[in-house]
């Protein structure tokens, strides 16, 4: 019969308890007060484009609806329907072909989104994913630029890169509450690009 109290000695407890101390993560104050100060703007970015929610929950201007209609039609009909879609609500009376007359990215990018988050089972309806979209597109395109500017110049760089996209006046306005456009997508696209590129 084995005792536990050779188990269980002091020493034997005290050393076990110290190799836990290799596990833990070294963060040094500079690396505490960046992941602090990135955070904040990534924040600020986010709760400055949610500015047009105070009107409403709705899409803005012309255009996203006419985005929210194409990704609307490939999650009910599948990604490749658009590719021969004429829509009938546009350029009436012969409608617009959606192929040829506009950009598939951002509508293939919601109706993904939207397949993904239906089959984790996320209560939400792709009018409300492309309603706050362009808000979470702008933070996390806020994010790409802190790592496109910390590659140039280093981490200050990198913040005030992400602080300055965060609070540009045009940027906020096509990537507000409800403005669901092409920018969203293709400014993220083309920093994160320029980011793998270098």
């Amino acid at each position: 019969m084995v005792k536990f109290g050779k188990l269980f000695v002091r020493e034997k407890l005290v050393k076990a308890l110290k190799s836990f101390g290799v596990l833990r993560f070294r963060v040094s104050h500079s690396s505490l007060m960046v992941a602090s100060l990135l955070f904040l703007i990534l924040l600020l970015a986010f709760l400055i484009r949610l500015l047009p929610m105070r009107w409403g929950t709705y899409l803005s201007e012309f255009d996203p609806y006419f985005q929210y209609r194409q990704a609307k039609h490939m999650v009910e009909n599948g990604f490749s329907s658009w590719t021969y879609w004429q829509d009938p609500m546009s350029w009436y009376p012969e409608g617009r072909d959606a192929a040829r007359t506009s950009y598939p990215g951002l509508p293939f990018t919601a109706a993904s989104l939207y397949l993904v988050s239906n089959a984790l089972g996320l209560p939400i309806t792709l009018l409300e994913l492309c309603i706050a979209f362009p808000a979470i597109m702008g933070a996390l395109t806020c994010l790409v630029m802190y790592f496109l500017g910390k590659d140039y110049g280093g981490k200050m760089v990198g913040l005030f890169s992400a602080l300055f996209l965060a609070l540009n006046a045009s940027y906020i306005g096509r990537t507000s509450w409800g403005f669901f456009d092409d920018e969203t997508v293709g400014i993220f696209a083309l920093l994160l690009f320029m980011f793998f590129f270098l």
